[in-house]
């Protein structure tokens, strides 16, 4: 079984025991994750947005109902999500 990438069409193998919410790398995109679906037995996929910590650099994957404003924990410290041309990006409070 396999799932596109809704980025760049890339077809991804999606390994035994995937489950739905997982996430698999798309090799063509750099650092795009997708969260895949079992969709009626079809496999579907969305991007899942990553942000990368101000402080240690960490790529945080933010949950699917992750909007600007909200606020994430990274290295103890609080952050607030902004979202412009098209990326998210983490602001210390």
């Amino acid at each position: 079984m396999s799932v596109r990438c809704p980025d760049c069409g890339e077809s991804i193998k999606v390994p035994p025991g995937t489950r739905c919410g997982d996430l698999l790398e798309c090799s063509s995109c750099a650092g795009h994750a997708l969260r895949v679906r079992d969709e009626g037995g079809q496999w579907s996929a969305t991007l899942a947005y990553r942000v990368s910590c101000p402080d240690c650099e960490r790529a945080v994957t933010l949950s699917e109902e992750a909007k600007a404003g909200d606020e994430i924990d990274c290295c103890g410290r609080r952050y607030r999500l902004t979202f412009d041309y098209g990326a998210y990006a983490a602001e210390p409070l």
